[in-house]
């Protein structure tokens, strides 16, 4: 149990002695942390030494300030209990003091027994105090985590097509008015860890051990500057980062103070290299999409500058013209191409691999050539270690790392890439003969995780699509899309809830995924022409 600190003042240096002696005899529940002969000296040495305390044991009648006068001054600044000791039997002094708050009275001279009583009492309030004090900051701190889980969930889940009113309006409630800056963290990778056999664990390894490098830094950068920040993962390559910034302040030199000291860290705690794209400063949530494209198309750098840098995006302006529309070409194709395969139409593949053929034929370095190649290998692997479409076999993507190296000629890279491609689209395939009713597993998936956060993302993922296909075909094959499948999934579950149960309406809105019961009850009342209230009680008279 923590001790109770107790300072002691007295002018009768033999009274003080006395008195600390006896508070000590109580035994090892007290603490005497101070004292002190007067109190001016009391208040100095408190405030230089930042003391705290729980019980100040004061005399009366003391010169440069009276205890009375100690009391009300260190009532300003702190909260504590307090003991009047007197030589006075003055009934009017003492009411007095009552009435300025002084917890209790001693008359002098004091008794063990007297002061024992005396403590017992104020242990109790004390300890009720630290106790009601404990459970403030508990509910103060799970407040806050869960706004922190609010915002977060809100940011990972923002995108361009997703924008709407009500994200604006969340964004004003949760995030405020500040001004921030977006950061795009990417683990980088090379050939050697690729090849690996152990590639998986590899991957797993370094993104919690870049992940917790970032946690531990953001919490020192935090508490030094007073600044909020967020972090999201998009997935086991991709990490994103919020940092707020104070108005009308330079906010580059601070994030290149943050830079360094992460830098500095995680070259402690991991072999590893991660590539940075830093956005511009914002305040509006248009803005913080705006920047979130823009970093992740900066982030493509690494195919022509290389790895392990950070790329700032007010600086982008400065890059070469050529070296940015080879990317962004390139980046373009083989976009065009990872979709072709998995709608699985050969005819589109071929056609998408042609315009990939012409962006690689305009690129005039060698080293450029290649990582165009190995990021076109990279891209298309990562899709499907991340989906668990290639298990532990890693044949293809080695093939596809050496192709560069073992070929002559232009014409003879195009074969080897095509016959490398098509044999990916055969796995695909077979993935998806295995996988024969997507639709279904998508229904199970989410009515096996009403109470969690469902992404397209994350459903896509159990069938081996990406969302925007997945989106596409789900909707063709049911009708509806998948956002309102999974609302009207929760909002069916709601009602066996209202009707079976005596649940209040939040435990409900929370265990189907929903935090905030506002929002639940108007999308309740929206599709089934009640709130819940309304609801449960219109069952109840059936």
């Amino acid at each position: 149990m923590e001790k109770m600190k107790v300072i002691v003042v007295d002018d009768e240096p033999r009274i003080l002695k006395r008195m600390k002696r006896m508070v000590e005899e109580q035994g090892e529940a007290w603490e005497i942390i101070g004292a002190f002969s007067d109190g001016k000296d009391a208040i100095e040495n408190i405030e230089e030494k930042s003391l705290t305390f729980d019980l100040l044991l004061t005399d009366v009648q003391m010169p440069e300030l009276t205890g009375l006068q100690l009391i009300n001054r260190l009532k300003d600044k702190m909260s504590f209990e307090s003991i009047i000791i007197s030589g006075f039997d003055d009934f009017v002094y003492l009411q007095s003091a009552i009435k300025e708050g002084v917890s209790n009275y001693l008359l002098k001279p004091v008794h063990r027994e007297q002061l024992k009583e005396v403590l017992r009492e104020i242990q109790k309030k004390i300890e009720i105090k630290r106790a009601e004090e404990n459970e403030k900051q508990q509910l103060q701190r799970k407040a806050k985590e869960l706004d922190y889980t609010k915002q977060v969930y809100l940011l990972s889940q923002l995108q361009v097509e997703d924008y709407s009113i009500e994200h604006k309006k969340k964004w004003r409630q949760l995030l405020g008015k500040g001004s921030f800056q977006l950061l795009y963290f990417s683990i980088d990778q090379n050939i050697k860890q690729t090849l690996s056999d152990e590639y998986p664990a590899w991957l797993k390894q370094a993104n919690e051990d870049i992940l917790s490098s970032l946690k531990i830094v953001l919490e020192e950068w935090s508490s030094s500057t007073n600044r909020r920040n967020w972090l999201w993962r998009d997935d086991l390559f991709s990490i994103w980062v919020l940092i707020e910034h104070p108005e009308q302040e330079p906010f580059h030199t601070d994030t290149e103070a943050l830079l360094e000291l992460w830098k500095e860290n995680v070259r402690r705690v991991s072999k590893n290299t991660v590539t940075i794209a830093v956005g511009t400063e914002f305040t509006r949530i248009e803005e913080f999409l705006d920047n979130r494209k823009k970093l992740e198309n900066i982030m493509q750098n690494r195919m022509i500058y290389g790895c392990n840098k950070v790329f700032w995006l007010e600086q982008l302006s400065e890059t070469s013209e050529e070296s940015k529309n080879h990317s962004a070409e390139i980046i373009k194709s083989i976009q065009q191409l990872l979709f072709s395969l998995e709608n699985e139409e050969k005819k589109e593949v071929i056609a998408s691999l042609d315009e990939y053929f012409k962006k690689l034929k305009l690129i005039r370095s060698a080293s450029i050539l290649e990582e165009a190649v190995q990021l076109l290998g990279m891209r298309i692997v990562n899709r499907w270690v991340e989906l668990e479409g290639f298990g532990e076999e890693r044949v293809l993507f080695r093939e596809v790392i050496s192709l560069t190296k073992n070929t002559s000629n232009f014409y003879q890279l195009k074969d080897k890439i095509k016959f490398w491609v098509l044999s990916v689209m055969e796995r695909i395939q077979a993935a998806k003969r295995s996988n024969k009713n997507p639709i279904q597993k998508a229904k199970d998936y989410i009515q096996a995780h009403l109470g969690e956060s469902i992404t397209i993302k994350l459903i896509a993922q159990q069938v081996y699509m990406s969302p925007t296909y997945f989106s596409a075909y789900f909707k063709e094959q049911t009708g509806e899309t998948i956002l309102d499948y999974i609302t009207k999934t929760r909002l069916k579950k709601a009602t066996e809830l209202l009707e079976t149960t005596d649940l209040k309406i939040y435990d409900i809105a929370v265990q189907l995924g929903y935090q905030d019961t506002k929002y639940f009850s108007r999308l309740f009342r929206q599709w089934y022409g009640y709130t819940p209230s309304q609801y449960r009680d219109a069952h109840l008279q059936r």
